[in-house]
């Protein structure tokens, strides 16, 4: 293992152990074999640094209250800078051009239009049956129906259909029929049957375009009555 360095690892704590060295050549140096003229040069040295080390503390100090000093101004010229750009976005006169020579904002004048097909990029709504209600079910939808709490709809998403098959997963999808659409979760559906039955439901969500989303998987349970 490296033996640790007598020698202080910080300026400060070098600026001490220097001090004290110099300290003990002077009082005891010629009775250890230094002459007068190394010693000397060793407080000689010794002073230059000391002096650097003062000199170097004062420029961090002035260095750091410069720093204070440009922040308090900055702060004080961007707050002034903002009260003069509201005023210039605002006077009637100021052009588009305008703004842009002072390098602020300008506003975009094209709409931007909505992808027609987005829904197809929406993931479909989870779909939770709840069934212990004799002769009816409440379905939850959304991206989070086992927490109503934190279940929005997803952007551009006004509601739900809900569409239903009596008897479980139909293979022809013509057997589906549109229950309603749901604008809120939950959603309850009412069975006519007067003996247990299996049902199947599914979901899609409806956007503001009245277009609709993809289907989510199949949900199947038996209501009882």
């Amino acid at each position: 293992m490296k033996a640790a360095d007598y020698i202080p690892s910080d300026d400060k704590g070098r600026l001490g152990w220097l001090a004290n060295l110099d300290a003990y050549l002077v009082a005891h140096g010629l009775a250890r074999g230094f002459s007068a003229g190394e010693i000397a040069a060793f407080t000689a040295q010794n002073g230059i640094f000391s002096g650097d080390f003062v000199a170097s503390e004062t420029a961090k100090a002035a260095a750091r209250a410069a720093v204070q000093t440009k922040n308090t101004s900055l702060r004080a010229t961007i707050k002034l800078a903002r009260s003069y750009v509201m005023r210039l976005q605002a006077f009637p006169a100021t052009t588009d051009a305008d703004r842009a020579a002072a390098r602020v904002t300008v506003p975009d004048r094209t709409p931007t239009q909505p992808d027609p097909d987005y829904m197809n990029a929406i993931p479909p709504p989870l779909l939770l049956l709840l069934f212990g209600q004799r002769g009816q079910v409440t379905g939850r939808w959304g991206p989070n129906p086992g927490d109503e709490n934190h279940n929005g709809r997803p952007e551009r998403v006004i509601g739900c259909e809900i569409q239903v098959a009596r008897g479980g997963i139909p293979t022809d999808p013509s057997v589906w029929t549109a229950l309603q659409i749901s604008p809120q979760s939950p959603f309850v559906f009412v069975m006519p049957d007067t003996v247990p039955t299996t049902y199947a439901f599914r979901a899609r969500y409806v956007g503001k375009n009245l277009k609709f989303g993809v289907f989510c998987d199949p949900v199947v349970c038996t209501i009882s009555v």
